[in-house]
């Protein structure tokens, strides 16, 4: 019977464990995610005008809000 009670505690607390750990990986709010991170142009001409596109991806389960942006 105390191998039985035994074995059933060490179950449920590793059930409880497990979802706890489960539970912290869920996203809260907005999460930004960049396909590139960095944009070398390489050696550009003076005055010469050059563009480049960032992906921006949400994965968060929030609206994502870009107020501000600055070039580098």
């Amino acid at each position: 019977m105390i191998k039985l009670l035994y074995g059933s505690s060490l179950l449920t607390a590793w059930i409880i464990l497990n979802l706890t750990a489960g539970w912290a990986q869920q996203v809260i709010g907005p999460r930004m995610v960049l396909e590139d991170k960095y944009f070398d142009a390489q050696q550009v001409k003076q005055g010469e005008i050059i563009e480049h596109t960032f992906t921006v991806r949400n994965v968060g389960d929030r609206t994502l809000e870009i107020k501000k942006v600055s070039p580098g």
